[in-house]
C-alpha cells in the first residue's frame, strides 16, 4: 500500500540564499575601494564632498556588479541603501589620520552591508522597503548630531 504525504508548503518569508559572511566581506572590500577612490580623487579636487559623493556611487555600481556576479539577491536595494545611508562618510572622517579613515570606511561600509542585506532577505517588499527607509533615517539622523 502507497502512503500518501501531504506537505502545505507555505510561501517562504525568508530567502534561502542569505549569506551573511559573503556580504559583510563584499561591504569591506567596498570599504576599501570607498577610501582609494575618495582619496583619489580629493587629491585633484580638494573637496571630501565631491570625492566622497563620487566614491559612494562608484562603489554602489561596482558593488550592484559583484553582488550580482555572485548571485545574491537585493542587489540593487542594498547598494542603494548603503549609498544613502553612508553618503558623505568622507566628511565624517575628514581630518582624521588615513589608518583611521580606512579603518572607519571598512567597518561601516561592512556593516551597512551586513544590516541591510539582513533586512533585504525577506521576500515581501513592502515591509523591506520599509525598513529600509526607517534605518536610513535613523542612521542619518544619529550621524547629524
Amino acid at each position: 500500500m502507497a502512503k500518501i504525504i501531504e506537505t502545505d508548503t507555505e510561501e517562504l518569508s525568508i530567502m534561502s540564499s542569505y549569506s551573511l559572511w559573503r556580504n559583510a566581506l563584499v561591504g569591506l572590500i567596498l570599504g576599501l575601494v570607498f577610501y582609494g577612490i575618495s582619496a583619489l580623487i580629493e587629491k585633484y579636487y580638494n573637496s571630501p564632498v565631491v570625492a566622497g559623493g563620487i566614491a559612494v556611487i562608484i562603489c554602489g555600481a561596482i558593488g550592484i556588479v559583484i553582488m550580482a556576479r555572485m548571485y545574491m539577491p537585493q542587489t540593487l536595494i542594498i547598494n542603494l541603501a548603503a549609498a544613502a545611508t553612508l553618503w558623505g562618510l568622507a566628511e565624517w572622517t575628514n581630518g582624521l589620520g588615513w589608518l583611521e579613515v580606512v579603518i572607519w570606511s571598512v567597518m561601516l561600509y561592512g556593516l551597512a552591508y551586513v544590516v541591510f542585506s539582513w533586512v533585504a532577505r525577506f521576500t515581501k517588499a513592502t515591509p523591506v522597503v520599509i525598513s529600509v527607509i526607517i534605518i536610513i533615517i535613523a542612521a542619518r539622523t544619529a550621524a547629524a548630531l
